[in-house]
């Protein structure tokens, strides 16, 4: 399961109080702050709310706002301030351990566009149940999803988990479905969920895991799916992989993941992998700080150096958010990578159209 400790600073960012009030609109409606919003049986959008996924977005980009046939261009002034060194570099100094128990409030099982058979938590604390009655709120955060993210490119999802932890602490999750390894869930924090800044760059985030893990990228190994808490299964259905073997499988020759850890990571992957088996939580920490300024201008950010599937996941986002960087640096190269890719190209494409509708 990919380490999700997502640029939690990200709110202290300078947002005009108006694109705050949008956003707190996208998520919850026009409510009160708290309250729980009536449920309709077919509620239908207000303006401000994201579309449903569903053929064409309402708000194209026109030819002329897309310099060079590059709409993303024209999609990211939308959102101006998505990514600073400041919010890039928010994690610095802070514990990633959570000191608040995750609670899951409602699940849903993912049927193309829809979201079917809520599963209610009947544990729920008192001051949370609100949140978890909020069932326009729920749609609203997996329309804007479904809106970022094509149809064709959601078919790995098993179920939508709304959850939380707390503010400013995890925004959101994947992982494997725990019924299917060849099926993920997606998991969204709904109290971090306000602002559209770092709800889009983190929902992007989260789906380079999918992309670059699902079943067709890297092979489920169901052993290890069996006993996800063994290391020593681990260990051993690791040393039958010729390529990188993450913690679902056994990466193709050919995968996006394999590609680049061959790329970018052949000088830095032991040295990192003698990090990565550190039992002390503290002495890890501490390693991997020392492991990121020791190569800090090869990670587009700190967290990138977490582990091979953070980076490409870090530099996807990157790829899909901004402009290609210009330079010779490594983390500059990285985000370079996808562009070699015509299909991730046009994927690029895609997501930056519906993300426009959403800035409209």
């Amino acid at each position: 399961m990919p380490k999700t400790r997502i640029f939690l600073a990200l709110a202290a960012l300078a947002f005009a109080s108006l694109a705050c009030m949008a956003a707190e609109r996208l998520v919850f409606g026009d409510a009160d702050e708290g309250a729980a919003v009536p449920v309709t049986e077919s509620a239908r959008p207000a303006p401000d709310d994201p579309q449903p996924a569903t053929g064409q977005p309402a708000l194209v980009p026109a030819e002329s706002d897309c310099p060079n046939g590059d709409c993303v261009l024209a999609c990211m002034e939308g959102l101006d301030s998505i990514l600073t060194p400041s919010a890039a570099n928010a994690l610095r100094g802070k514990s990633p351990a959570s000191e608040v128990e995750s609670t899951i409030l409602v699940t849903y099982t993912v049927d193309g566009d829809e979201l079917l058979y809520p599963e209610i938590n009947p544990d729920v604390p008192s001051r949370w149940q609100n949140l978890q009655e909020n069932t326009e709120a729920h749609q609203n955060l997996w329309r804007y999803y479904t809106t970022l993210i094509p149809a064709s490119e959601r078919t790995y999802l098993n179920e939508f988990i709304v959850y939380t932890d707390g503010k400013d602490e995890e925004l959101a999750a994947v992982s494997q479905s725990l019924t299917d390894p060849a099926r993920w869930d997606l998991m969204v924090d709904i109290t971090d969920a306000e602002h559209p800044q770092d709800l889009t760059f983190t929902l992007v985030h989260e789906f380079g895991h999918l992309l670059t893990l699902n079943a067709d990228q890297v092979e489920p190994n169901l052993a290890v799916f069996e006993n996800p808490d063994d290391p020593d299964i681990f260990y051993e259905e690791s040393l039958s992989c010729p390529n990188y073997f993450a913690y679902e499988g056994c990466s193709n020759a050919d995968s996006y993941l394999n590609l680049f850890i061959d790329q970018f990571w052949g000088d830095i992957y032991s040295e990192w992998e003698e990090i990565d088996i550190e039992e002390d939580e503290d002495r890890y920490y501490e390693l991997l700080d020392e492991f990121y300024y020791s190569y800090e201008d090869q990670f587009i950010t700190d967290y990138a150096a977490t582990s091979p599937e953070e980076d490409i996941a870090e530099s996807f986002s990157y790829f899909i958010l901004t402009e290609a960087p210009s330079g010779d640096s490594i983390a500059g190269q990285k985000v370079l990578f996808f562009y070699q890719f015509p299909e991730l190209v046009e994927l690029r494409e895609k997501i930056a159209i519906g993300l426009c509708s959403q800035v409209e």
